[in-house]
């Protein structure tokens, strides 16, 4: 699995990071001056006064956060993984098509449970050899492409390249990094966050903020929780706070 950023808000400019930041300030500051002037007269401001007003954007009503953004291309993950991404509907998507294009030779993942089981992952790679046999018998003897799809596996490796504002992308990170979301989909965002903070290290101001950093140790505590049922509930209620649209720092 591999995770690229192609295009972001100042990409080809000297800074990138000074100019999404300008972009930023600019659209939280319109209220005051509505005029290109501004735009210009941000980008003339000091570095520190500058992390001074994201430190304090960071804590206010997020709206101009969409004015930045990220395109992405997710490669080598599976089919399973991306029918839970496309559910984050305020983003935009451009996915690998099976319709039309035969995956003969396709590729698969296995899950670390499997992994760890011999005979499970025996009999999970001979599930997989059958699907493949039966998917190119169905293409050798006439059947489309996109009929014969129907036989492929959840696990069928795919890319898809994803846009999303600034907004959207904090809370999507915010949202689906707690333990109880799937590894893999953990594992993507691990990689955009690593890419989008190469590009903007004052990201780490709204990604990694106190009530953040709270919630994160607190699933560390709960994960050592002996008694199952209490440690969902408590996973559940961590979840709950993550998700909520109001900031309790």
């Amino acid at each position: 699995m591999k995770v690229s950023l192609i295009d972001y808000t100042g990409a080809g400019t000297s800074d990138p990071a000074d100019y999404a930041a300008s972009v930023l300030i600019f659209t939280k500051n319109t209220r005051l001056l509505m005029a290109p002037a501004l735009m210009k007269d941000i980008q003339g401001w000091s570095q520190d006064r500058k992390t001074k007003e994201l430190e304090y954007m960071a804590h206010t009503l997020p709206s101009s956060h969409e004015f930045v953004h990220f395109t992405f291309i997710i490669e080598g993950v599976t089919r399973a993984f991306t029918h839970q991404l496309v559910r984050t509907r305020n983003a935009s998507y451009a996915q690998q098509a099976m319709r039309i294009l035969n995956v003969k030779g396709w590729e698969y993942d296995t899950g670390p449970t499997i992994e760890a089981c011999d005979l499970c992952l025996d009999r999970y790679r001979s599930a997989m050899a059958d699907i493949a046999t039966a998917y190119d018998f169905l293409i050798e003897h006439g059947a489309a492409v996109e009929d014969a799809r129907g036989v492929l596996p959840t696990n069928i490796l795919t890319n898809i390249v994803m846009g999303i504002n600034m907004r959207n992308f904090v809370g999507l990170v915010k949202k689906r990094s707690g333990p109880r979301i799937q590894s893999e989909y953990r594992a993507v965002l691990e990689q955009m966050r690593e890419l989008t903070m190469g590009i903007y290290p004052w990201l780490v101001l709204f990604l990694d903020r106190t009530k953040d950093r709270a919630l994160t140790d607190l699933d560390k505590e709960i994960s050592q929780e002996s008694d199952p049922v209490k440690r969902m509930r408590m996973m559940k209620l961590v979840d709950q706070v993550r998700t909520a649209d109001v900031d309790v720092d």
